[in-house]
């Protein structure tokens, strides 16, 4: 209750409804779309065999900052089981350059290493247990280019200082935990292989209309493009849109509820907490919305939004020239992009053409091991990372003016 007026209408979970629809069981989800696994070498969509070549069954595996995610694949490159963790290396920080600067320290290194060894070593033993004697496992492996060196034990020292060149950003087949495993190949230090499995799945390769991808989790990815000519960055987000601010409200409730604080006038344009909440908090069910967490969203909210007008601008495009934008990764599901547009991380140009991606770096390292399985070796020649210009927001003078100016909840930004 506020001034005698009730705010939860749907319900007495929360002092405020968000419209989640979880007092009655209920789901919001965005649209989504689906990927088609093609196999180009034929021609033809792969029906019985996709996955499966000589008794080997495909894993796909998306090594994010803050979580895991695997899949094991049907022969027909459905997903028989799933496994996914919370990334253990989170004890040394919720973020990239926090896990840099711990890797320094030779002893910590080695632990980040044997600490995501030791998830996927879970991962594939659940999996091993439904195999019939006569098959093995085979992994392709999607993540950033942080967690791609802490899994290999590669020197993190040159991504964290200045100019942040990643020598290694090759493909990469190795043997882990006993598992033969190709990694996918990067862009640069902060947009990974993750990333362009995304880009895969997308097909922004061979598309002639322009996708923006957004993968709204700790790294804040982004790409924007077409067949033509594609251009990437990375935004310091943080756990703040991946439920990491706030333990049990998910990073679109979040969203959700900022929008319906901003309409109440619970929360003002700054982001400050009326007087009554500001002590206190805002509560969603068990959880209780501080000033701190609003301000981690806000800060997160300003980079994003940042770098989708830098893209463009890149670019070449006015935002309404977009043809679509996908969201990468469980959020988009439930994200509402009006209220992401009320708040200001999303321009409202690009509401109407949003869709949820799902975890794109597993449907592109899904095509990229069919393709493997079918071929014989790794071809990463029709994705040609040349046409992928990545740019380094830190060194872009306007970056810092406009973070500035989209720092406040809502549409404009003060020029």
């Amino acid at each position: 209750m506020r001034s005698g007026i009730n705010l939860c209408k749907k319900g007495t979970r929360c002092q405020v409804c968000i419209g989640c629809g979880r007092c009655f069981g209920e789901e919001d989800g965005l649209k989504g779309i689906s990927f088609v696994v093609e196999n180009k070498l034929l021609g033809e969509k792969r029906t019985d065999s996709c996955a499966y070549v000589a008794g080997r069954r495909l894993v796909t595996v998306d090594i994010g900052t803050t979580t895991v995610a695997m899949q094991l694949h049907a022969p027909d490159g459905s997903v028989e089981d799933y496994f996914a963790q919370v990334n253990p290396q989170t004890k040394y920080g919720a973020d990239v350059l926090s896990r840099i600067e711990a890797a320094g320290d030779s002893a910590i290194a080695e632990d980040l290493q044997t600490l995501i060894h030791q998830v996927l070593k879970q991962g594939f033993d659940r999996f091993k247990a439904v195999l019939k004697d006569e098959e093995t496992l085979w992994a392709v492996i999607a993540a950033n280019t942080t967690m791609v060196y802490l899994l290999m034990g590669y020197s993190a020292r040159e991504l964290g200082q200045a100019p942040f060149i990643a020598s290694y950003l090759g493909h990469v087949l190795t043997q882990i935990e006993g598992v033969e495993c190709l990694i996918c190949p990067g862009l640069s230090a902060f947009v990974g292989g993750d990333i362009l499995a995304g880009m895969i799945a997308c097909n922004m390769w061979d598309a002639d209309e322009t996708t923006l991808l957004i993968d709204l989790g700790t790294n804040g990815e982004m790409v924007l493009g077409n067949r033509e000519r594609m251009i990437a960055c990375s935004t310091a987000a943080g756990p703040a849109f991946e439920g990491g601010v706030n333990r049990g409200i998910w990073g679109a409730d979040m969203i959700r509820l900022l929008a319906k604080l901003l309409q109440e006038s619970i929360m003002d344009e700054t982001g400050l907490l009326a007087d009554s909440y500001f002590d206190t908090g805002v509560r969603v069910g068990d959880v209780c919305v501080t000033q701190q967490s609003i301000r981690a969203v806000q800060l997160a909210k300003g980079a994003i939004r940042a770098g989708i007008e830098i893209l463009a601008q890149e670019y070449g495009i006015d935002l309404a020239g977009i043809d679509r934008v996908v969201l990468a990764g469980g959020f988009g599901y439930y994200l509402n992009p009006e209220a992401a547009a009320q708040i200001g991380l999303l321009p409202g140009e690009l509401v109407g053409k949003t869709i949820a991606g799902g975890n794109t770096a597993l449907a592109g390292v899904l095509k990229l091991g069919c393709d493997y399985l079918c071929r014989g070796e790794a071809c990463f020649e029709e994705y040609d990372r040349e046409r992928v210009h990545v740019l380094n927001l830190a060194q872009r003078p306007e970056f810092e003016e406009l973070y500035l100016g989209y720092l406040n909840f809502g549409e404009a930004c003060d020029d």
